[in-house]
């Protein structure tokens, strides 16, 4: 157990009520006050990760491993302590706002009723909460905003509100699925700087997954890249984007457009529907797959300090490029 990380997952693998494994040996560090970005394609295990560490009711079971939250593993406490730590402790931001949003009710009232759940609170000191959070979100009209219903707002106004709403609590770690992605690419880069000034007072710890590699490059202090329900690839932004080690990282970056106009190259063949739970899951795809690549043990293999992949190639590119 790292004792420094503010959050340490380790080996953890998970499935979902009446289907096979989805993650696989899962191991992630995050430090306090550390925004860590997870990235692959849709249906890698991104979301299930998140829903994981919530542990989720009635979704996802949790098959081996741990959660390390400040020593104390989350796989192991009751649901009652559990349900305490959420949103108090460990907030979430779906990728809808509609999800954590009641659509018909008040958001003044919305807001009352989420900090009354964990502690004594009163309607005007949970509004006076929800007005000093909005203006920290650069969300003008609050009076008007806590007497509207979600209906009444746009995605980016509820969106700002969700994030609000997670943050109430001032919680120690804060897990975003996806905010930016249903919004206007003006948005998106407004919610990702006001996300970044939050961590910043607060010393909130962000586990954020994204599709997006300019906020990637914007905001991560460290990348997970993920494919197959594993980890494959983590490290600090600057190493894992400027010297990825894992093919999957590559052909993520190479898929990008670039700004010389280079055309960007998309990864043949798509992500399967289920995942090996041996042998590494893209070797369909890579371009430098060799026979036993689908039959290898998995393990961590360091390319450089705090940047490992589970590629036993990946030292040997590295050194050549």
């Amino acid at each position: 157990m790292n004792e420094t990380a503010l959050l340490d997952i380790r080996n953890l693998s998970a499935c979902y009520c009446g289907r096979g494994e989805i993650l696989h040996d899962v191991s992630l560090l995050m430090g306090q006050g550390e925004i860590v970005c997870i990235i692959g394609e849709s249906g890698c295990g991104k979301s299930t990760l998140l829903r994981a560490i919530l542990r989720m009711p009635g979704r996802v079971q949790i098959s081996s491993g741990e959660i390390i939250y400040r020593g104390k593993n989350l796989c192991d406490i009751p649901d009652g302590e559990l349900r305490r730590l959420r949103g108090a402790v460990i907030g979430m931001v779906f990728q809808e706002p509609v999800v954590s949003l009641d659509p018909i009710r008040k958001i003044g009232g919305q807001f009352f009723d989420t900090m009354r759940a964990h502690k004594k609170i009163s309607r005007k000191e949970a509004e006076k909460t929800a007005k000093e959070l909005f203006m920290k979100m650069e969300l003008t009209y609050s009076e008007r905003v806590l007497k509207s219903c979600p209906v009444q707002l746009s995605g980016g106004m509820n969106q700002r509100v969700a994030i609000a709403l997670a943050m109430a609590l001032e919680p120690d770690i804060l897990l975003a699925d996806e905010p930016t992605s249903a919004l206007d690419v003006t948005v998106q880069a407004q919610i990702a700087e006001e996300l970044m000034k939050l961590r910043d007072e607060f010393g909130t710890g962000i586990l954020l997954v994204t599709h997006n590699m300019g906020v990637v490059a914007k905001m991560a202090d460290k990348v997970a890249v993920m494919y197959g329900g594993r980890i494959v690839e983590f490290g600090c932004r600057e190493r894992v984007l400027n010297s990825p080690a894992h093919p999957y990282t590559r052909a993520l970056i190479n898929a990008i457009p670039k700004l010389d106009g280079t055309p960007p190259k998309s990864i043949p063949g798509s992500v399967q529907e289920r995942f090996p739970a041996e042998g590494c899951a893209f070797e369909p795809r890579c371009p430098y797959a060799e026979e036993n690549c689908s039959s290898l043990i998995l393990k961590k293999f360091p390319v450089r300090q705090e940047h490992w992949t589970l590629c036993p190639k990946a030292l040997e590119r590295v050194m050549n490029t």
